[in-house]
C-alpha cells in the first residue's frame, strides 16, 4: 500500500509541476491569452508574411498575438480603398496602448517571421478600448527591400546600359580618328613638320637669329643709321643755333612767289603763241612732204595744188517740176 501511495503522490506531483510549466509556458508565450484580454483590429494594404499566432509587441515588449485574419474587406467597411485586410491581435488587458498608436508590421528576424509592433503611443489621446481600430504600416521586408532596390535601380541600369553604348562608339569614335591615314594622324604630322620648321627658324643659326644680327648691326652703336642719328642731330642743333635761318626762310619764300609769279607770266605766253605755232608746224609738214616727193615743185610751186587753194562750188538748186 504504501508503494501505491508512493507511485500516486509521484504522478500528481509530477501533473502539477507539468500544469504549472505550461501555464507558465502560456503566459510567457500569450500572455494575453493567460488573463483578461481585449480585441483590437487592424487594417492593412496587405497581410503577407502575416499568420495567425504572430507575435504582438508593445514597443518591443510581447503583449499579445495575432487570433485571426479577415481578407478581404468589404469597400464599404474600409477606412481606406486600399486596406483590404484586417489583422485582428488579442492582447493583455493591462497593456498601456493607446488611441493613437503607430502600428507596424516588420521582421524581427531574417527567416521572414511578421510581428505586429505597437509604438508612439499619444498618452493624451486615452486608453484604447475594445471597439478602436488601427490603420497599420508594413515596414519593408527584405523581399520588398530587394523589389524596391530594383525598381530604384532599373533606371540607373537603364541610363548605364545608354552610357555604355555611347562609349563604346566614343572608343569606335576615337579609333577611326587615331589610326593610320586619318585626319588627325595627318594634323599631328604636319604639326611636327611645323615644329621642325620653327626649330630650323628659330635656330642659333635660323633666318630669325640673322634677322636680329642684321638689326642689331644696323642699330648698333657703330652703324649708319647711328651715324646718321648723330649727323642729324648735330645739324639740327646747327640749324637752332643759327640766328640767320630766319632770313634764309623769308629770302626762300620770296623767291618762290617770283617764281610763281614767272611761271604764270610764261603760261599766258605759250597760250597766246600757241596759234601761230601750230600753223608753223603745218607749213613744216607741207615743205617736208614736198621735198620728199616732188622737189622740183619748188622750182614751179605754181604746179601744186593746195586743197584749201580750190575755189568753193556752189551747188545750183534743183528746179521743181510742175505735176500733170
Amino acid at each position: 500500500m504504501a508503494v501505491i501511495r508512493n507511485e500516486l503522490r509521484t504522478g500528481l506531483l509530477v501533473a502539477i509541476t507539468a500544469a504549472v510549466l505550461a501555464a507558465a509556458l502560456i503566459y510567457l508565450e500569450a500572455p494575453g491569452m493567460a488573463g483578461e484580454r481585449r480585441i483590437f483590429r487592424i487594417y492593412f494594404d496587405n497581410a503577407g508574411g502575416i499568420n495567425a499566432g504572430a507575435p504582438v509587441m508593445l514597443a518591443g515588449r510581447k503583449i499579445g498575438q495575432v487570433s485571426r485574419l479577415i481578407s478581404p474587406v468589404p469597400q464599404s467597411q474600409r477606412p481606406r480603398p486600399d486596406l483590404a485586410v484586417i489583422v485582428e491581435v488579442a492582447v493583455d488587458r493591462s497593456a498601456l496602448i493607446y488611441r493613437q498608436e503607430r502600428v507596424l508590421m516588420l521582421q524581427y528576424s531574417l527567416l521572414g517571421e511578421q510581428v505586429i509592433d505597437f509604438t508612439q503611443g499619444k498618452e493624451a489621446s486615452g486608453r484604447a478600448t475594445g471597439d478602436t481600430s488601427f490603420i497599420g504600416e508594413r515596414e519593408p521586408s527584405l523581399a520588398d527591400v530587394g523589389q524596391r532596390m530594383l525598381e530604384k535601380l532599373d533606371p540607373v541600369l537603364g541610363s548605364a546600359t545608354i552610357a555604355m553604348q555611347g562609349l563604346q562608339k566614343t572608343t569606335e569614335h576615337l579609333n577611326e580618328m587615331t589610326e593610320e591615314g586619318s585626319d588627325l594622324m595627318l594634323t599631328l604630322t604636319h604639326f611636327r613638320e611645323l615644329s621642325e620648321q620653327l626649330l630650323q627658324l628659330t635656330g642659333s643659326d635660323g633666318a630669325f637669329q640673322q634677322t636680329f644680327d642684321n638689326l642689331k648691326a644696323l642699330t648698333g652703336e657703330d652703324s649708319p643709321l647711328a651715324n646718321m642719328l648723330t649727323n642729324a642731330e648735330q645739324f639740327t642743333g646747327e640749324l637752332a643755333e643759327n640766328k640767320d635761318i630766319g632770313v634764309s626762310l623769308r629770302n626762300f619764300r620770296r623767291a618762290s612767289e617770283n617764281f610763281n609769279s614767272t611761271a604764270r607770266g610764261l603760261r599766258s605766253s605759250v597760250r597766246s603763241v600757241g596759234p601761230g605755232i601750230s600753223r608753223t608746224v603745218h607749213n613744216a609738214e607741207q615743205f617736208t612732204d614736198t621735198v620728199k616727193h616732188q622737189p622740183w615743185r619748188l622750182i614751179w610751186p605754181s604746179t601744186k595744188k593746195y586743197p584749201e587753194d580750190k575755189p568753193k562750188s556752189f551747188s545750183s538748186p534743183t528746179p521743181c517740176r510742175k505735176g500733170h
